[in-house]
């Protein structure tokens, strides 16, 4: 069962989804088995995507968010093929993928299911460019290859995140 995070509010969710990311830095050269670990720790967190964009897409409410609703539903679609992804991948690499849920944000307020949406999106798109840096580092060239493809579907959806925002 996934836990629920504590809400946050509008205002600190407001600035840490506004704030430009620092320098990205040098990437922690790891293990295949670290790897394995890191990759089944993604795995939760689009599992965990996949089900807060089902439930915005759900009660997100107001004519401004009309279009956005329908793209939530495809966001979520889109992270439970990432969710696959991953899955084959850390099988193929000799792990067993996680079955467990990180944390999902909600919100009563339609603003806020964005922020929260957004802000996973960009933690999604910091940790995939490690993870790319990662598997090159290995020689996974395979896997770099599967998280590239995942990365450019998440800055996507951070754009139309941004945009609905109007960031």
């Amino acid at each position: 069962m996934a836990k629920q995070a504590p809400r946050k509010s509008a205002k600190k969710v407001a600035t840490k989804a506004t704030t430009p990311r620092t320098a990205p830095r040098a990437p922690r050269e790891v293990t295949k088995a670290e790897l394995i670990d890191l990759l089944n720790d993604d795995l939760t967190k689009e599992y965990s995507a996949l089900i807060q964009y089902v439930q915005h897409a759900s009660v997100i409410t107001g004519p401004q968010y009309d279009a956005i609703s329908a793209e939530l539903t495809v966001h979520s679609n889109e992270e439970h093929q990432h969710a696959i992804t991953l899955s084959d991948q850390i099988d193929f690499l000799g792990g067993v993928p996680v079955v467990d849920v990180a944390d999902i944000h909600i919100s009563p307020d339609s603003k806020v299911m964005l922020e929260q949406d957004l802000d996973g999106e960009l933690d999604a798109i910091a940790r995939y460019r490690e993870r790319i840096a990662q598997a090159e580092m290995l020689q996974e060239y395979g896997l770099r290859r599967a998280l590239e493809d995942i990365l450019v579907i998440e800055e996507e959806h951070a754009r139309d995140l941004q945009s609905a925002l109007d960031l």
